[in-house]
């Protein structure tokens, strides 16, 4: 007769012990291909919308997006939208693509603050964009390159990317927690968990921009129209506004990827 050869159970257990040490050895190279991954496409996405506020230069001699009101037309997606048209993928980082409900800003029921790896949410009711729009991003737009009437910000404001001398070192638009932030010269104090950044007046200060979305700081569209990615420790050597005065030595040892 003849026998059948088969694995023995020490074999099996061999085997699969080796197929687990691999994968253990992989697993992590393959979460950083992925991040990697969505940082490149998030780049792609952030220089289609400076594309798009180059296009909109064009056509308005030069200038930059204005404040048409208190909460009309003042979001870039609607802003730019004659100069775009896949909505959805452009409007988020592939890292941050679903809105969080855990964080309310408390201007409407439906606004929810983004955060590190969740996109931020507008209300249909706020007004600044159309009724029927999708609402959802996790870019954010820098206030201060837009025209406004109120007296105490226009020594500060560009405008218009003539204004501005070194256009490398103007933000448009970086990944964030909200549609848009007038950002001034302070430092923050740390701030864990998370949850203490959800505060509405956020809105000015640079702790919209202050997270590690990418490996160590986040993606930035530039007024040069290139798109980079920024250590958050060094978003206050950005020309935010046209005062903005540089910080160099700003310590955030205390801020991981996890806040």
């Amino acid at each position: 007769m003849k026998t059948k050869k088969a694995f023995t159970l020490i074999e099996l257990l061999v085997v699969i012990s080796i197929i687990a040490m691999l994968l253990a050895i992989l697993m992590p190279a393959l979460g950083m291909v992925k991040k990697k991954a969505q940082a490149t496409v998030c780049k792609a996405n952030q220089h289609q919308w400076g594309l798009c506020y180059q296009l909109y230069t064009h056509d308005f001699n030069g200038s930059l997006p204005s404040y048409e009101g208190a909460t009309v037309r003042v979001s870039y997606m609607e802003s730019l939208r004659p100069y775009y048209d896949d909505v959805n993928k452009m409007r988020t980082c592939p890292a941050a693509s679903k809105p969080s409900t855990n964080n309310p800003t408390t201007l409407q029921p439906l606004s929810f603050f983004g955060s590190t790896y969740n996109a931020w949410q507008i209300d249909p009711v706020a007004g600044w964009l159309d009724n029927e729009d999708w609402g959802i991003g996790s870019f954010t737009e820098n206030s201060w390159i837009r025209t406004s009437t109120n007296a105490s910000w226009i020594p500060k404001q560009w405008g218009s990317l003539t204004k501005m001398t070194r256009t490398s070192e103007v933000p448009l638009l970086l990944d964030g927690r909200w549609q848009d932030s007038h950002v001034e010269n302070d430092i923050p104090a740390s701030a864990s968990p998370e949850i203490r950044f959800y505060n509405i007046g956020n809105w000015w200060s640079i702790r919209t921009f202050m997270m590690r979305r990418h490996s160590d700081g986040i993606n930035a569209a530039m007024a040069d129209m290139s798109s980079i990615q920024i250590r958050t420790e060094d978003l206050w050597t950005l020309k935010w506004h046209r005062q903005f005065e540089k910080i160099t030595d700003v310590d955030l040892r205390w801020l991981t990827d996890k806040l």
